[in-house]
This record gives structure tokens, sequence and C-alpha cells, in this order.
């Protein structure tokens, strides 16, 4: 098995972790259930779960969330010639979104390594705010009532970590665009 690199624990494992240590901090009777950690086969199936959750969560983002929240960022920081049809269809690329991955895709792997882990960091931010909002969705449906203070935490995390990752994102795609111009195909 390939070994987890730094761009990898960002986009699966961390965002599992924030899910799961959400939830048990949110609700401490789920926590309490979840017994000693004495072996490496408990030890094992937490970071199974971890990665196995982080991994959803990555995925659910990737396909669903970012293509919605990119449409508009993209507004901003990409040229276009025509902005109103593809506004309503956010998982079809534009031609400028498709020149740009098509010019940083012509670019070395080194040349291209600084955006990738920028991209990484960039997505990492948002697979956390959506551990946070599914940790206060799924919470509310596993267990009791919630530590109301641990739950306004995530509330306050969950929207600072959406903004940095759409600041991040705009940042990324200026980043990118900007450098096309100097160095075009």
């Amino acid at each position: 098995m390939k070994e987890l690199g730094l761009q990898e624990l960002l986009r699966y494992a961390l965002s599992g972790g924030i899910f799961i240590a959400s939830v048990l901090m949110m609700y401490p009777s789920a926590a309490c259930s979840v017994g000693r950690i004495d072996g490496a086969r408990e030890a094992t199936l937490i970071l199974g779960s971890v990665l196995l959750v982080g991994t959803l969560i990555y995925n659910f983002h990737r396909a669903l969330l970012y293509p919605v929240l990119f449409r508009p960022i993209s507004l901003l920081a990409l040229p276009f010639t025509n902005r109103t049809w593809w506004l309503f269809f956010p998982w079809r690329p534009s031609k400028a979104e498709l020149d740009i991955d098509h010019w940083r895709w012509s670019r070395t792997p080194e040349h291209r390594r600084r955006w990738d882990e920028w991209g990484a960091q960039t997505h990492f931010l948002y697979c956390a705010a959506w551990a946070m909002l599914a940790s206060l969705w799924v919470g509310k449906y596993v267990e009791g009532p919630p530590n109301y203070q641990v739950r306004y935490l995530c509330w306050i995390l969950f929207g600072v970590s959406l903004f940095a990752g759409v600041v991040n994102n705009y940042r990324l795609l200026y980043s990118i665009n900007e450098e096309r111009k100097l160095r075009p195909l």
C-alpha cells in the first residue's frame, strides 16, 4: 500500500479525525460508549474509521459541494466572456476553467507542486468545515443532548474554516491565472 503523504493526509485523514473528535466532544455519552483502546486492533479500527469518514467527506466535497462553491469564486478570479449561463450549471466546467486546468497540467510536476500543495490545503479547509457541519448534523441523531459549548464552538469553527477555504481558493485561482498570463503556452 502506498504511504500517505501530506496531501493525502490533508485531503482524507484530518477531516475524518475532526469529525470523529467533534462528535465525541459534543456528545460525551457517545465518547463513554467507545471504551478503552487496549491494542493494535482497536487502534487500527479507529484509524480505519478516520480514513473512511475523511474519504467520504472529501468525495462528497469534490463531487457535490466544491463545484457549487468554485463557480462564484472563479467568477471573481478568472476571466470570462459569457458569465450568465454557466452560473446555473456548476458541475459543467466553463471554458476558462478548462483553459486554466489545461495550462496548469502542461507544466512540469516540479512547477505544479506549489499549487498542488496549496490546493490540498484549500480542500482541507473546506473538508474541515464539512466535517464540523456533519458532526453537528449527525450528532443529533446519535446520542442525547449535546454539550452546547462545544456545539457553538463547532459552528464557529465551521464558519471560520469555510471562509478560510473560500479566501484560500480565490488566492490560489488568482495566482495560477496571473502566472498563466506571464507564461502562456
